[in-house]
């Protein structure tokens, strides 16, 4: 049996993961947020009304040229609010239960969703063990969260499964870049739990890890499919995309490695 962790175990994990920045600020109440314009995330996936309104917002952001850029937008950035932190977490030694109806989101106009988890509890992970956590991974962040999310886009959205999916391994692969340059002592425990994750169901053969220099702890991805981002008015390619030439995307690891330094 699992043995779940005490409270303020949890507490201090979510606290040192969310000092990460970015997607990893996933914090923690006792009760759902009240503020307006708050709703969990299984409202999200289950009143099209909200979904509709988020894909909207990102179609007035980034003005893409179609439906399908805005949702697929929208999805990475949901995606990658859960997978950072849970997989960072689970890194720390906590697999955060992640339940739809407790997790909270805000939908306001310029403002981060800022995800807020109420009465968090979390199992004790190992990381030493990844296939266990993956297959933790895969029940907390997979099916709880993205495959509703997949099914509730393209319910509204004619976008390809595969696409999402793809956006899908990214966001893991983005959170184990952002781990490994940021937390190097757990970049080996990142890739490795990650690779597990992403090599089972609907991400498999979706993308992998890389590591250009075996001296140093900086991981990145390249995935097997593109977001479109690249067909906004204002957008390009995003730096793990399957269009990138190999040796553009070699240069671009060579100069982030240079720079931290």
């Amino acid at each position: 049996m699992t043995r779940g962790l005490p409270r303020p175990e949890v507490l201090r994990v979510i606290g040192d993961v969310a000092g990460m920045g970015g997607f990893f600020g996933l914090s923690a109440a006792d009760a759902a947020p009240s503020e307006p314009g708050r709703h969990s995330f299984a409202g999200l996936y289950s009143d099209p009304r909200l979904l509709d309104a988020r894909i909207g917002l990102v179609q007035e952001l980034h003005e893409p040229a179609e439906p399908r850029v805005s949702a697929s937008i929208a999805f990475l950035g949901f995606a990658a609010w859960v997978c950072s932190p849970a997989l960072a977490s689970a890194c720390g030694g906590a697999l955060l239960e992640l339940p739809a109806a407790e997790l909270h989101w805000r939908h306001e106009p310029g403002r981060p969703i800022a995800p807020v988890l109420v009465r968090p509890r979390a199992a004790a992970a190992d990381p030493g063990d990844p296939a266990a956590v993956a297959a933790g991974l895969h029940r907390t962040v997979v099916e709880g969260h993205l495959r509703p999310l997949v099914a509730a886009v393209r319910a509204r959205v004619r976008v390809a499964e595969r696409l999402l999916w793809g956006n899908a391994a990214s966001a893991v692969g983005g959170a184990v870049q952002m781990i490994s340059r940021d937390r190097p002592e757990w970049a080996g425990a990142a890739d490795a739990i990650a690779t597990a994750l992403i090599a089972r169901g609907p991400m498999a053969g979706l993308g992998t890890t890389a590591r250009p220099d075996p001296a140093r702890p900086e991981r990145f991805f390249v995935r097997r499919s593109c977001c479109l981002y690249y067909r906004a008015p204002r957008g390009s390619m995003c730096g793990d995309c399957s269009l990138l030439e190999p040796a553009t995307m070699r240069r671009q690891w060579r100069q982030a490695l240079a720079e931290a330094r």
